[in-house]
C-alpha cells in the first residue's frame, strides 16, 4: 500500500482529555496502535476495541497512523522517525498492537518503544467476547504466488508464533467456546483419512474433533493478522479475525455472524458446528466493494470521526 493512497488527514494521534481540565494529558501510560489495515477494513472493531481498553487504561492514547511501508527501507525509515516523534509527544507510552507484523516491526526497528500484544493484554484483564461452539481452522493456506500474504513461508502462522501471538489467540478463542482445528498436525484425535488435510490435531496432550474430510473446507480460518485475513478472503477462503470473535463480525463477515453467549456457558460435550458459509452474488459484490480503495478511505475517515466525536468532542 503506497503512501500516496493514504488519507493522512484521517490520522489520529491524541492523548485522552484530562477530566479535571478538559485538556489532553501530558503523559499516557498506554497507547493503542490498531494499524491502518484494520481501520480501513473493519472500522467498528477499532472503535469498540479502543472503547473497551479505556476501561482498563483511562489514559489510553490513540495512535492511528502509519508505521511501516512494506519492505522499502527508506520509506520505513521515514515513517519510523515520524512515529517516534508522535510517540514521544504522548509521553512515551507502552504501545498496544493488534497485528503480528506490527509487533515484529516495533521489536526489530523501533526498539526504543515498549510494545505489547492486545491479546496478551486482554487475557491479563480477563477481557473476552462470546461465541457459540463453532469450528475455526488455525493452519492457513499457502497464499504465496496468489496475490496473498506470506510471512517467511507458506503460512502466516509461523510469524504469529514467533511474535508471541498464537498462544494468547488460541487461549482467547478457546475461552469463548471456539473449537480450533489444525489440519496437518499430529495429536490424539483423528480427523481424516490417511492424515490428509485433516490429520490429527493440536498441541501435545490435546485432541481435536473428528471432521469429515468433505467438511474441512467449510471451516473458516482464524488469524490475528488482518492482512492475512483479507488476503485469504480475496482468494476465496472464509477467514475471521480473532477480534471479530470478541467484538462481533465485521462488515465483510456478516454472513458468518453468530449469536453471542455472554455467559460463556458452553456444552463442551456437544459436537462443534460445521456451518455452510457460501456467499451469494450480492454478498460477494459487497465484499469486493469493501476492499476497494475508496471504501478503505471512507472506513479510515469513519474511525477518525467516530473516535473524535466520542472522546474529543468540544
Amino acid at each position: 500500500m503506497t503512501s500516496d493512497f493514504l488519507n493522512e488527514a484521517a490520522y489520529l494521534v491524541r492523548a485522552p482529555l484530562d477530566p479535571a481540565t478538559g485538556q489532553p494529558l501530558d503523559k499516557c501510560e498506554y497507547a493503542l496502535f490498531p494499524g491502518l489495515a484494520l481501520a480501513q477494513s473493519e472500522p467498528e472493531l477499532v472503535v469498540l476495541m479502543y472503547d473497551s481498553l479505556r476501561h482498563q487504561h483511562p489514559d489510553l492514547a490513540i495512535f492511528l497512523c502509519k508505521g511501516r511501508e512494506g519492505a522499502d527501507p527508506l520509506l520505513n525509515r521515514k515513517w519510523s522517525e515520524r512515529l517516534l516523534t508522535r510517540w514521544r509527544s504522548l509521553g512515551k507510552p507502552t504501545v498496544i498492537v493488534t497485528n503480528p507484523e506490527d509487533m515484529k516491526f516495533f521489536r526489530r526497528i523501533l526498539t526504543e518503544i515498549p510494545v505489547v500484544s492486545i491479546y496478551d493484554e486482554m487475557l491479563s484483564h480477563n477481557i473476552s467476547g462470546g461465541c457459540s461452539r463453532e469450528l475455526y481452522r488455525i493452519s492457513e493456506p499457502d497464499l504465496s504466488g496468489a496475490g496473498g500474504v506470506s510471512h517467511g513461508g507458506a503460512s502466516s502462522r509461523g510469524a504469529e508464533t514467533s511474535a508471541g501471538f498464537e498462544p494468547a489467540v488460541r487461549e482467547l478463542a478457546e475461552n469463548m467456546g471456539a473449537v480450533l482445528y489444525e489440519a496437518g498436525s499430529t495429536g490424539t484425535g483423528s480427523a481424516g483419512a490417511d492424515g490428509a488435510d485433516g490429520a490429527d490435531g493440536g498441541e501435545a496432550g490435546t485432541s481435536q474433533p473428528e471432521i469429515d474430510p468433505a467438511d474441512v473446507s467449510k471451516i473458516p480460518f482464524l488469524t490475528s493478522s488482518i492482512d492475512v485475513r483479507n488476503a485469504m478472503k480475496k482468494n476465496g477462503f472464509e477467514a475471521v479475525h480473532i477480534l471479530e470473535l470478541i467484538y462481533g463480525m465485521g462488515r465483510s463477515n456478516q454472513h458468518l455472524a453468530h449469536t453471542h453467549d455472554g455467559a460463556h456457558d458452553h456444552d463442551h460435550d456437544a459436537p462443534p458446528k460445521v456451518r455452510e458459509t457460501t456467499m451469494d452474488a450480492s454478498e460477494q459484490a459487497a465484499l469486493e466493494e469493501l476492499f476497494s480503495r475508496e471504501a478503505q478511505k471512507r472506513n479510515l475517515q469513519e474511525v477518525h470521526d467516530t473516535l473524535l466525536s466520542l472522546y474529543w468532542a468540544e
